[in-house]
């Protein structure tokens, strides 16, 4: 059975858990959630923007169904010149995520250490405000 999608929730629930796991110097699946959290920040505030999404809550546009990696530079194109182009200030430059893939779930964990997890550890925190400040806003 497949549930509707609920990008705010993911998000907030991925953030939680990945904290977990950094406390925990799990780093390689927190690395993992840093970045499903920062994903669904990005599309819960897309959504509410006017991102088109299916039946199932999914987005409609398969350049909007990606990974964080590849929808950081998307979601910037896709907010700039709306209203939710004040936000893109409360994120980093440059794509934080440019490092991290979906496919570092199958890798070993000795190729995960702090350092490495700290950007995308930070660039998610940085979304996290960002989601914030659009909820107070109304908008997510």
């Amino acid at each position: 059975m497949s549930h509707l999608a609920d990008f705010h929730d993911a998000h907030l629930r991925h953030w939680q858990d990945a904290e977990l796991l950094f406390r925990h110097d799990r780093w390689a699946n927190a690395d993992q959630l840093y970045g499903l959290s920062a994903e669904c920040g990005l599309k819960a505030v897309m959504r509410r923007l006017g991102m088109r999404v299916r039946s199932d809550g999914a987005p409609e546009q398969s350049k909007h169904r990606q990974h964080v990696d590849t929808l950081w530079p998307e979601f910037r194109k896709f907010v700039r010149g709306r209203i939710g182009g004040r936000y893109l200030n409360l994120l980093p430059g440059g794509n934080p995520f440019a490092s991290w893939s979906i496919g570092d779930r199958y890798a070993h964990r000795r190729h995960f250490d702090r350092a490495g997890v700290s950007p995308h550890r930070s660039a998610a925190d940085g979304i996290c405000k960002m989601v914030r400040r659009a909820r107070q806003d109304r908008v997510v």
